[in-house]
């Protein structure tokens, strides 16, 4: 199905718009509640008589299980549907297929459920996709950013905002079927693990609409209408925080009490690693999308309050790392000049991850550096590749690796750095 949809993007609208979806498509999974126990499965059906029905069974097993749901409002097409499944056994694979019209499944996919804390598990960061086959050639990577992604195995992707790019790329008329072939286009990773998204400049002001998207994703309640929401993993605690104005503009006091009360919160819980990601960087030296300085002094001093280690940022498009740092945003202090280990006394490392596909409007390429030789806080940077992080979370330490990813080539791992709780040795 991917690589048929691939091609769709190069035809004419008149005649992508006449090709007949699949009988199930747009089908992906997400968390709103336990990520140990339950799963949420959405997909589509142009036959709204279809019933919102899951069989599902854990690996190994013959006898399938049904759960059943209903629909979810949104814009697209036909019928959205939702089902959440329940009372499921913690890391463990399970297989499941999704209703179609006229008594038919989908293809049988599998997904892995989250471990209680103490357990080990992979996430992917990936953002700034845009759509594969833009007319004007930018989206140089996104094929092979989903891929790559897909040729993986993790528990969670978290998504960083910016995909489909309508201010610029309108081939598919409106905003809603846009949204339609992004979730065809990601189906390959998006039928593996739950996508939980944060959203970017261009979801929100570039003539698309937060409602648009968040129809279509469930995700916790959180605050202010699921704009910012948490969520736990194993030993691990993750912050969406919608954050896209892009060189300035801060965020509400409100939004700044929930961030920090829920930090407070998973620290008293004994959660090991506090994640925030949002979409635009407070570090970040690209002279398309340089850092918002608003962001910087107001999250700076929360998330070094809980101890916060690792926040995952996109929108410029180029790879950016800082060394652990502290005193953020007016006393900066570097805690460790070392590239590849970080230790339980070391600061919050700031990574800005991109692009995931596609190329700038800005320049037509990735983006410039301003300063050269790198501020003294980076660690690593490239600006020749699109990017997407994998992070392997085990009981005492997270493992990051940053996939570059060029066409005609295989992805390979450019930057690698280790966060423990223990110590480095040899420091």
């Amino acid at each position: 199905m991917y690589r048929c949809l691939s091609v769709l993007a190069t035809l004419p609208l008149w005649l992508a718009a006449q090709t007949a979806p699949a009988p199930s498509d747009q089908i992906h999974l997400a968390w709103t509640r336990d990520s140990a126990t339950t799963i949420t499965v959405v997909w589509r059906t142009m036959d709204a008589s279809v019933p919102s029905t899951v069989e599902y069974r854990r690996q190994g097993e013959s006898r399938w299980r049904r759960a059943t749901g209903g629909p979810r409002p949104s814009g697209t097409e036909g019928r959205l549907h939702e089902v959440l499944v329940q009372g499921l056994e913690p890391t463990s694979r399970y297989e499941y297929r999704v209703a179609g019209p006229q008594g038919s499944w989908s293809a049988v996919y599998s997904f892995l459920t989250a471990p209680r804390p103490g357990g080990s598990f992979e996430a992917v960061f990936v953002a700034d996709t845009g759509l594969d086959g833009r007319l004007d050639g930018l989206s140089t990577g996104t094929r092979e950013v989903i891929e790559a992604v897909a040729k993986l195995n993790p528990t969670v992707i978290l998504w960083g905002g910016d995909g489909a790019y309508y201010d610029t790329d309108k081939r598919f008329g409106t905003l809603d079927r846009t949204i339609d072939y992004w979730f065809n286009m990601v189906m390959p990773f998006a039928v593996k693990a739950p996508i939980m998204p944060t959203y970017g400049n261009h979801e929100i002001f570039l003539k698309e609409g937060y409602l648009f998207w968040a129809d279509r994703f469930p995700t916790p309640e959180g605050f202010d209408n699921r704009r910012y929401y948490s969520f736990d993993v194993g030993d691990a605690h993750f912050v969406s925080i919608l954050a896209a104005d892009s060189e300035s503009g801060a965020l509400p006091e409100t939004v700044l009490r929930w961030i920090d009360a829920d930090l407070e919160k998973a620290r008293k819980s004994g959660r090991k690693w506090l994640v925030p990601y949002l979409h635009v960087a407070p570090f970040s030296d690209g002279s398309n999308h340089p850092s918002n300085l608003d962001y910087r002094r107001q999250l700076g001093p929360i998330f070094e309050k809980h101890g916060v280690r690792l926040v995952l940022t996109a929108h410029d498009q180029s790879y950016e790392r800082t060394f652990p740092l502290r005193g953020v945003p007016d006393k900066i202090e570097i805690t460790s000049n070392a590239k590849d280990c970080f230790g339980a006394s070391d600061g919050t490392v700031y990574l800005k991850v991109g692009p995931g596909g596609k190329q700038s409007n800005i320049n037509r390429g990735f983006a410039n550096f301003k300063t050269n030789p790198p501020p003294a806080h980076t660690a690593f940077r490239d600006n020749t590749a699109h990017h997407f992080a994998r992070l392997i979370f085990e009981p005492q330490s997270v493992r990051v690796q940053i996939f570059a990813v060029l066409r005609g080539k295989p992805e390979w791992v450019q930057d690698e750095f280790l966060y423990t709780l223990g110590s480095c040795g040899g420091r």
